[in-house]
């Protein structure tokens, strides 16, 4: 009964989120306010099938979110986070990052020694990686925080994809949380505008790191001169 519950929670804020100006949001908000008044006023004979047609629809609807008919269907602020941290979880071998070479073809430490300006170039894709992992995660912690409504009203749904993947932004965000252990509710990403701090932390170090190496770069090709 309580999951019942929840369904048609999450039914009626479907329904609310439907725009009124459109013919197919209002024949599908009005659907799913009869059928909800349905399941309220079925007699011990009816109640089940009534039930049964309403969370049937609402869970429906619910698969296919991504095609309603709104300004922002729900949950879609996670696709392109879910993107980035697809790109993210690539195989991060040396040189993977922004493929300058062939697999199997890249430079050993034994090459890196002969061609030093190398090493140089190892670092930048290092310092870019974890920077682009920081921003990442911040767009994850808003993501979370924009879709909070909705990841409570479904959070007793069975598992699907996009859960699932929802719970790798999860870790992604605790991984970069300075308290790894700390508990992360759903739709409670934490202080974003800490998060902001950190991630300009972040970039104010990459730039003395890169500043470093524009002086060793220029320090190199000065001796060649």
């Amino acid at each position: 009964m309580a999951s019942f519950e929840k369904t048609l929670a999450l039914g009626k804020e479907i329904a609310e989120s439907l725009p009124s100006n459109d013919v197919l949001g209002r024949w599908m908000a009005h659907h799913i306010g009869d059928l909800i008044v349905r399941t309220q006023a079925a007699d011990e004979s009816q109640i089940d099938s009534a039930r049964r047609e309403a969370a049937s629809t609402i869970l429906n609807l619910w698969t296919h979110r991504a095609s309603l008919n709104t300004q922002d269907p729900p949950t879609t602020s996670f696709e392109p986070v879910f993107k980035a941290l697809a790109r993210l979880s690539e195989k991060q071998d040396p040189w993977h990052f922004y493929g300058i070479f062939r697999s199997g073809h890249q430079p050993d430490d034994a090459g890196v020694g002969v061609a030093p300006l190398l090493k140089y170039a190892l670092e930048l894709e290092d310092i870019v990686r974890g920077v682009v992992r920081d921003i990442v995660s911040l767009a994850a912690e808003e993501a979370v925080d924009r879709e909070a409504k909705w990841l409570e009203l479904s959070e007793h749904l069975e598992e699907d994809d996009q859960h699932r993947a929802i719970q790798e932004l999860f870790r992604l965000i605790r991984e970069g949380n300075p308290e790894p252990d700390q508990d992360l509710p759903k739709g409670q990403a934490g202080d974003l505008a800490g998060r902001d701090s950190e991630v300009a932390a972040s970039l104010r170090k990459a730039e003395a790191r890169i500043a470093r190496i524009r002086i060793a770069l220029e320090e190199h090709l000065s001796s060649d001169n």
